[in-house]
């Protein structure tokens, strides 16, 4: 369900709300645990590593503790996920350091940037507030697979800054910074808790609820609720968008058109098989997608279908009297879980054989190729899920959803083929390309 909010100010959390908790805990916590040693020793006298240090003698109540018991503390700490701020101030200061010299890639959802932008660009200020500290707000902002987002984010708030978040008075300081009216704030957060407190203060909330993340099953409460970014307007005056126009359809066939004869070329879409679709609008959903039996290599701006939320024609656009392929529900269906922009469908030799040998899911590891994902090359792993196939749209879906990884955009379908997405077309192409590329890496493997 969609939601409009007519504010000056967005304040966003991070973990389950922007980016995947997992990506967090699997990728950058171990990152940390394996470096603070050398921090504790070599930088200590940094003012803020001192203050830190400080900070957790006197939380442990043990004046005298040395680098290793400082060090055994932060890693049972970490290991209970505790939000400590002397832990996320030093978790900080390791993150940038990995950010700055290329080791670490920060990870975006894929409905969130695209929206970033768009309420930049319409004037509406966006600030960061989030238990992590500052200086890891800010890295994980400047080194994003979509580059440096900082121009995006005007302030950065944590705990030391603002307070504790599951306390009002925390928003109440956040809001005197700003200097904004209370109500002229939205919060977006993925904790109830968190969203109590900012409703307190007088701000405007939503909850993000986002399948896989830690505080899924918990809800939101009485908060309203969207699975992505894509189901929000925000600014002042904003309003649902309005109909698609033919002309909108058209320049979206052209657009199909293009990456398809792409993609024929590459052997990925032969005969007639494959598709691809573009999110033209959001309130109702509306895709535009290939028409079904058409060569993919010869298609024009008119071999589109506008498709509703369901996947199923819209009557009476000119630019859609083919039929729509029986897998247009499915594209719907991930532009809806995802915020994906665009879907591409491939039939690609790898994918169908690599979900032979490996039904239970494919784990890429160690890769330089897996930063075109927004990972990591050195310590990241990513799984590829695989899922049976269905010719029915409803049970498919459920299953994509189900299987999917947030840090993977992309499924194979066993026995059919691939399906990959991205904020928009260009990102969906490069996401296709780089999972083919492993793919194929791991079928050269297996052959050795």
């Amino acid at each position: 369900m969609n939601h409009t909010f007519d504010v000056d100010h967005v304040v966003l959390d991070i973990e389950g709300t922007t980016s995947a908790t997992g990506f967090v805990v699997d990728e950058l916590y171990p990152y940390s645990r394996k470096r603070f040693g050398r921090l504790l020793t070599e930088r200590a006298e940094e003012p803020a590593v001192r203050r830190a240090v400080a900070q957790i003698r006197e939380l442990l109540a043990e004046p005298g503790a040395d680098a290793a018991r400082i060090e055994r503390a932060l890693g049972a700490w970490l290991d209970e996920d505790r939000k400590v701020t002397p832990l996320k101030t030093l978790q900080g200061i390791v993150w940038a350091e990995g950010f700055a010299n290329g080791e670490l890639v920060s990870h975006f959802y894929p409905d969130v940037v695209p929206r970033l932008r768009a309420w930049h660009a319409a004037g509406v200020r966006l600030h960061v507030y989030s238990s992590g500290s500052g200086a890891a707000q800010r890295a994980w902002f400047g080194h994003s697979p979509e580059g440096d987002l900082r121009t995006l984010a005007d302030r950065f708030y944590d705990t030391e800054n603002a307070g504790p978040k599951l306390v009002a008075t925390s928003y109440e300081t956040i809001a005197a910074d700003l200097g904004a009216a209370p109500d002229r704030v939205l919060f977006l957060s993925d904790r109830p808790g968190e969203l109590d407190a900012a409703r307190a203060a007088g701000w405007r909330t939503a909850g993000v609820r986002r399948p896989g993340e830690p505080y899924y099953e918990s809800g939101v409460g009485d908060h309203p609720e969207v699975a992505s970014f894509a189901e929000l307007e925000i600014g002042a005056g904003a309003a649902a968008a309005g109909p698609v126009s033919d002309e909108e359809v058209r320049q979206a066939g052209a657009r199909l058109a293009a990456e398809a004869a792409r993609f024929a070329s590459f052997g990925w879409m032969r005969g007639t098989s494959g598709n691809l679709s573009i999110v033209l609008a959001r309130d109702p959903l509306r895709l535009a997608v290939t028409a079904s039996g058409r060569d993919k290599g010869e298609l024009t701006a008119d071999d589109v279908v506008l498709v509703d939320g369901a996947g199923a024609a819209v009557a009476g656009t000119a630019a859609g009297a083919g039929k729509p392929s029986a897998e247009a529900g499915l594209h719907a269906r991930v532009a809806r879980l995802t915020g994906a922009g665009a879907v591409v469908h491939v039939h690609t030799v790898a994918a169908v054989a690599m979900a032979r040998r490996r039904p239970g899911g494919i784990v890429f590891r160690d890769l330089e190729m897996l930063k075109g994902l927004g990972l990591p090359a050195e310590g990241a792993a990513a799984r590829l899920p695989v899922i049976t196939n269905s010719q029915d749209m409803t049970v498919l879906g459920d299953r994509l959803e189900t299987a999917r990884d947030p840090r993977m955009p992309a499924v194979i379908v066993a026995g059919h083929g691939l399906y990959v997405w991205g904020a928009d077309l260009l990102q969906a192409r490069h996401h296709a390309e780089v999972v083919q590329w492993l793919l194929e890496l791991e079928m050269e493997a297996g052959r050795g």
